[in-house]
C-alpha cells in the first residue's frame, strides 16, 4: 500500500505532471502573497506595517543567502521564495511608503482613483527597469531564453559563455523572480493608466489575449520539463503570464478576488496555503530524494 502511494507520487515528478504540479504550486503563491499583504495592513497600522515589510524582505535575503551553498533544486526553491519575499517586503512596501510620504498624486478618471500613488511610482520605474534589463541582457553568462532571443534577434552577441561556469541558482532565481514580477507590474500599470490606455481600452483587451496566448505557449513547453529545478525557474514567467490575465479579469468584474478578502473567505485562504505547501513538499521531498539516488554511483 505504501509503495503504491509512493509510486503514484513519484509519477507526479515525470512529464507532463511535473510541470503541471510546479505550475499550480507557484501560481498558488500569487493569491497567498495578496492575502498576506492584506493581513499585514489589517493587523498593523501606521509605520508598523513598513517595519514588518522590512523584516519580510530580510527573511527573503536570508533564504537567498542560505541557498547559495545548496544543491540546484534547493537553491532554486530558496531563491524563488527569497526573491518573492524581497519583492513583497522591500519593493511593495517601499513604493507605498514613499508614495504617501512624497504626496504623489494618484491618477484619477471620472472622479475615481484609477492608480494609487504606489502604482504611479512603479510606473515611474519603467525606464530604469529597461536600462537594467539591457545591462543584464548583455551578460554572456545568461541562460534566460527571452534574453537569448534578444541576443539573436537584435544582433546583441556577447562573447560565448565561460567554459565550466557554474551558475549560482539561488541568486539567479531570486533576480528572475524580482525582475519578472517588476516587469508585469509595470506592464499592467501602463495599461491601466488612462493617459496611456485604460482598463477598457482596446489595447488592454489585445494585451489580455496576447498574455493568455503567451502563457499557454509557455505552459506547453513547461510540461515537457523532466528536471524540477529547471521547471521551477521556467514556471516563474509562465505563472506571471497567466496571473496578469487573472488580474485583468478581476478588474473587469468577471469574478471576485477572494484572496484580497481573507476575513470574508477564510476557508479559501487556508486552502490556498495547504495546497501550496502540499505541492512544495511533494516536489522538494520526492524530487530531492530522486536526485540524491541519481547522484549516487552504481555499485
Amino acid at each position: 500500500m505504501v509503495s503504491g502511494r509512493r509510486h503514484a507520487l513519484s509519477a507526479l515528478l515525470r512529464p507532463p505532471y511535473l510541470g503541471l504540479l510546479i505550475f499550480a504550486t507557484i501560481l498558488l503563491y500569487k493569491p497567498i502573497a495578496h492575502t498576506l499583504l492584506v493581513l499585514q495592513h489589517y493587523i498593523f497600522t501606521g509605520n508598523e506595517k513598513y517595519i514588518v515589510g522590512g523584516l519580510v524582505g530580510l527573511l527573503g535575503f536570508w533564504l537567498v543567502g542560505k541557498g547559495l551553498r545548496r544543491d540546484e533544486l534547493s537553491a532554486t526553491a530558496m531563491g524563488y521564495m527569497g526573491g518573492a519575499l524581497i519583492w513583497m517586503g522591500w519593493f511593495e512596501h517601499t513604493f507605498e511608503f514613499f508614495g504617501n510620504v512624497l504626496g504623489v498624486d494618484p491618477v484619477m478618471a471620472d472622479g475615481k482613483m484609477q492608480l494609487p500613488p504606489n502604482l504611479v511610482l512603479i510606473e515611474a520605474t519603467a525606464v530604469p527597469f529597461v536600462a537594467m534589463m539591457i545591462l543584464f541582457g548583455a551578460n554572456r553568462e545568461t541562460r534566460c531564453r527571452l534574453l537569448m532571443w534578444f541576443h539573436r534577434t537584435i544582433g546583441l552577441a556577447p562573447e560565448k559563455p565561460t567554459q565550466g561556469y557554474r551558475r549560482n541558482y539561488a541568486w539567479v532565481t531570486a533576480w528572475e523572480t524580482i525582475f519578472i514580477t517588476w516587469a508585469f507590474y509595470i506592464i499592467i500599470v501602463l495599461l491601466y493608466d488612462t493617459r496611456v490606455a485604460g482598463k477598457d481600452h482596446v489595447a488592454t483587451y489585445v494585451a489580455f489575449a496576447a498574455f493568455l496566448a503567451w502563457g499557454c505557449y509557455l505552459l506547453n513547453r513547461l510540461v515537457k520539463y523532466a528536471e524540477p529545478a529547471a521547471a521551477i525557474r521556467y514556471a516563474i514567467p509562465t505563472t506571471n503570464a497567466f496571473w496578469i490575465t487573472i488580474e485583468m479579469g478581476s478588474h473587469w468584474n468577471w469574478f471576485q478576488e477572494i484572496w484580497v478578502k481573507p476575513l470574508q473567505y477564510p476557508i479559501s485562504s487556508v486552502a490556498f496555503v495547504v495546497c501550496f505547501a502540499a505541492g512544495a513538499i511533494v516536489v522538494l521531498t520526492l524530487a530531492g530524494q530522486d536526485s540524491t539516488r541519481a547522484a549516487q554511483p552504481a555499485e
